[in-house]
């Protein structure tokens, strides 16, 4: 007798991760995010410097991170510069985010969009060379090809991908994309960031305030966020699956 039990043929063969961070600064609980628990390491350096915590990389004394993977948390404890402790009491900022929207928990929404300086205006990449950067991508979604569910965050230098990072959550793999750059050292100037998801106006915000010229995404961005990027000189393209790509600002 024949098994037909379609379960079979159709089996999971990893789940993806999903771990609950506690970030604090100085010991002063700040956030709790919910995000995979790969490139910790990136994903707080970048976090901390899109909400405009940190500055620069110096900015940061410790990092020290404890991973429970029976509990599925994290703690992260940062040390940061004393000026950068009063910066954030005197704003009184707190947040707490999920794994889908960085801007949950925000107190005021000033905060939740900030003041930005505009970017110099720049000459976006060409058509060939975003089509092509997403023709590569896949290669480069190593967690997504084990058990899918993740959002990919890739940098693009000189026409070509030279870094990724993933998450259950597209900002939590662009912070993580971020901190690279700033702990690599990299010239914001030189770069493109291009993401699997749709664009919300985090990442732009985000974009932005990294310095990066151009943020391209694989779905269509939303309203609000086509509206920022206009606002700071940010290049916003889409790079649909089968059509060129579309340049909103």
């Amino acid at each position: 007798m024949n098994d037909t039990n379609p379960m079979k043929s159709n089996e999971v063969k990893e789940l993806v991760q999903e771990f609950a961070v506690a970030i604090s600064i100085n010991e002063i609980n700040y956030a709790v995010m919910m995000c995979s628990p790969n490139d910790l390491d990136d994903f707080i350096v970048g976090f901390l410097f899109t909400e405009q915590v940190i500055s620069h990389r110096y900015d940061i004394h410790d990092i020290d991170i404890n991973i429970d993977r029976q509990q599925y948390t994290a703690i992260i404890n940062v040390v940061v510069a004393n000026r950068c402790l009063s910066e954030l009491n005197e704003n009184n900022r707190q947040a707490n985010g999920s794994a889908s929207c960085g801007i949950c928990g925000v107190k005021a929404l000033a905060q939740a969009m900030p003041t930005l300086m505009p970017l110099p205006l720049s000459t976006p990449p060409d058509s060939e060379t975003l089509l092509a950067v997403k023709d590569d991508l896949t290669q480069w979604q190593t967690l997504a090809k084990d058990c899918g569910a993740m959002h990919a965050a890739c940098l693009i230098k000189d026409g070509k991908i030279i870094a990724c990072r993933e998450d259950i959550g597209r900002h939590n793999a662009l912070d993580k994309l971020i901190g690279y750059c700033i702990n690599q050292q990299l010239k914001p100037s030189e770069l493109t960031i291009l993401v699997s998801s749709r664009c919300s106006v985090e990442l732009v915000n985000k974009t932005i305030i990294t310095k990066i010229p151009t943020l391209a995404c694989l779905a269509s961005p939303s309203e609000l966020a086509v509206n920022r990027a206009r606002q700071h000189n940010l290049n916003l393209i889409q790079v649909p699956k089968y059509d060129q790509p579309m340049i909103y600002s």
